[in-house]
């Protein structure tokens, strides 16, 4: 989902999480109905979490950008200390991904410096409706946009893949309101209705339109038919197909190869990477056409290996601004769910 702010989740989610590893430790005792108590805590970290990203907000109009990235830093360690759980997440999926080539020392501080990036990304998210044209100008250095020009010459829409990495939504407002492109964006909602609101609010006003994602494909391929710019994110974990990521096979949305086969619109993998000095360097690689032959499921499976290979060599260059809080390898291939069950 282009920016979920994650961190303002990850805080909320403590409350929730606290309170259930509370009551395995006794230190709560249960007398009522475990599904009550599950959905009331789920309820309290929904409603922390949606005052902590109204207050944020709230903040973040009132706060110079400097001093933003210096609360954004402190939030960032913060929440990496009390987040066991998401904690616990990044460092798994780093031994997955690295194996014996970081040390436990590399690695606790690579999971800090993810928390401190998103942490920053959320205050730049949160002030983003009060950015300009020229602001975003100061911040983004743009390399590559002829070969954005180049897709929209062909006429058949744009896919544009990124990645949960570096700023994914200072890269959609630099399209919409420097480059003057339209763009949408398919988007997961919050599981607080309130801040879903909160959120798209942000984000259209930031000049792109915001797609559900489930609810998706119909406007998607409208929107394609249009030649406007589709953007999506396919580096979470889901179950459609498998393909390489760090060397072991992650479950893989099929949306992008599925559209791209359908339209013929060519895919443009983007990056915006965050830079020492809090600018942004927004990368627009060469993009590719895709060929559909007589196998599709095949051509699915492709075309998504190459996606996925190319936003790994991206996070590969600077791991810690992309999403390792996120349990990327969770869902297995179904012959591997079998073998281990056989073997049990």
């Amino acid at each position: 989902m282009p920016f979920s702010p994650e961190v303002g989740i990850i805080l909320a989610g403590m409350a929730y999480q606290e309170g259930r590893n509370l009551q395995r430790s006794g230190g709560v005792r249960s007398d009522g109905d475990e599904t009550k108590r599950a959905g009331a805590l789920k309820r309290l970290s929904g409603f922390a979490g949606r005052m902590a990203l109204l207050t944020l907000h709230h903040l973040a109009k009132r706060v110079p950008l400097p001093l933003l990235y210096r609360i954004g830093t402190g939030l960032g360690k913060l929440a990496c200390r009390l987040s066991r759980r998401y904690r616990t997440v990044a460092e798994n999926n780093l031994r997955m991904a690295y194996g014996d080539s970081l040390t436990d020392s590399e690695r606790r501080r690579l999971v800090e410096a993810v928390f401190v990036h998103f942490a920053k990304s959320l205050m730049e998210f949160l002030v983003g409706d009060g950015l300009s044209a020229d602001d975003l100008r100061q911040m983004v250095t743009i390399v590559g946009e002829e070969h954005l020009r180049w897709c929209i010459e062909q006429g058949r829409g744009t896919l544009i893949v990124t990645a949960h990495y570096g700023n994914w939504e200072i890269a959609a407002r630099y399209l919409t309101q420097c480059g003057g492109y339209t763009l949408n964006v398919v988007a997961r909602d919050a599981d607080d209705a309130v801040t879903t609101v909160l959120v798209n609010r942000i984000r259209e006003q930031g000049g792109y339109r915001v797609f559900a994602r489930g609810q998706a494909v119909r406007a998607t391929l409208q929107a394609l038919r249009r030649n406007e710019l589709v953007a999506l994110l396919p580096d979470q974990n889901a179950g459609d197909v498998f393909v390489p990521f760090f060397r072991r096979l992650a479950g893989t949305v099929a949306g992008p190869a599925v559209l791209a086969l359908r339209t013929g619109a060519p895919i443009l993998p983007v990056f915006c990477t965050r830079q020492p000095d809090d600018t942004y360097l927004f990368e627009l690689l060469p993009p590719f056409n895709v060929q559909p032959s007589d196998d599709k499921e095949r051509d699915v499976v492709e075309i998504m290996a190459r996606i996925t290979a190319i936003i790994e060599q991206q996070v590969r260059k600077y791991p810690a601004q992309w999403l390792w809080l996120h349990n990327r390898w969770k869902t297995r291939p179904p012959e591997e769910v079998h073998a281990y069950s056989v073997a049990r």
